[in-house]
């Protein structure tokens, strides 16, 4: 890692790479959903609730909150709610280097992975539109970032961290990770469903897929809002994506691109996104 790139975040690379031994725990299932922040998490865990739920006759989830989800997929650390599914769980970790690394993945058992991302600008838009009245800073402040990881949820420093690390991984263990892109569930939800049941083996029907697609349209979802869950997780951001990354937006968001990120996922990171 560069010496120019500031030493809080440096230090914060190498404690996430050696000391979160988080990843061991993901020998138990058979499938983990790893995704980045504000990447349509809610929206693909709910749906692929519903199919499970649909396809192996139990009760949907009654919300599509991440506790009203928990029992279909949930954290790794979790107890078993339904032992007629699959076991799935997801998280948003930045793994151990063991990882990647192809004896240590042996032992550990790591299961398949799907990789669910999200072109940064429109995450770094969602996010800060979502949670600006917790963080209180303006749009610039918030772009410039955090190279220590105590300010923010998610930044271009926690990006840079995630995409890298897991970019590692992919480079070397591609056929375990299927990655899938917001954007490309957006275009073809069911198409994206069926690859993720195929990935993991999960046998979703036809109509379980069908069942699923009409739960997660935003109006459907918008009447299954968890009164005890987090606000504004189907917030509507009011300014496009063209007019926040121009100017000095645009020049702190690429600078940190071009010094951070070693993989883009398969993304043109400094280009609008479709």
């Amino acid at each position: 890692m560069s010496e120019s790139l500031p030493s809080e975040y440096r230090a914060k690379v190498f404690n996430e790479s050696w000391t979160n031994f988080s990843v061991l725990r993901h020998g138990r299932f058979d499938g983990m959903l790893v995704t980045s922040k504000n990447s349509g998490t809610h929206w693909l865990k709910y749906m692929l609730a519903v199919a499970l739920a649909e396809t192996y006759g139990i009760a949907h989830p009654p919300y599509f909150s991440e506790n009203a989800v928990r029992p279909y997929i949930g954290w790794p650390k979790d107890d078993v709610t339904f032992p007629q599914l699959p076991r799935l769980a997801f998280s948003h970790t930045i793994p151990h280097h063991l990882a990647e690394w192809g004896w240590a993945r042996s032992m550990a058992s790591l299961p398949p992975y799907v990789l669910a991302v999200r072109h940064p600008m429109s995450i770094l838009a969602s996010h800060h539109a979502k949670w600006e009245y917790d963080i209180k800073v303006d749009w610039l402040t918030y772009l410039k970032g955090d190279p220590g990881g105590s300010k923010y949820r998610c930044d271009l420093y926690w990006l840079a961290r995630f995409w890298n690390r897991w970019g590692d991984i992919r480079a070397k263990h591609g056929d375990s990770i299927f990655l899938v892109q917001y954007e490309q569930t957006q275009k073809d939800p069911r198409a994206i469903l069926q690859a993720v049941s195929d990935h993991w083996g999960l046998g979703l029907t036809a109509m379980a897929l069908d069942t699923a697609l009409a739960a997660g349209t935003k109006e459907a979802m918008a009447e299954k809002v968890d009164p005890d869950a987090e606000p504004n997780v189907l917030q509507n951001r009011k300014t496009p994506l063209s007019e926040l990354f121009t100017g000095e937006a645009m020049d702190i968001y690429a600078d940190h691109v071009r010094t951070l990120f070693r993989h883009d996922l398969d993304y043109d990171l400094l280009s609008l996104p479709a």
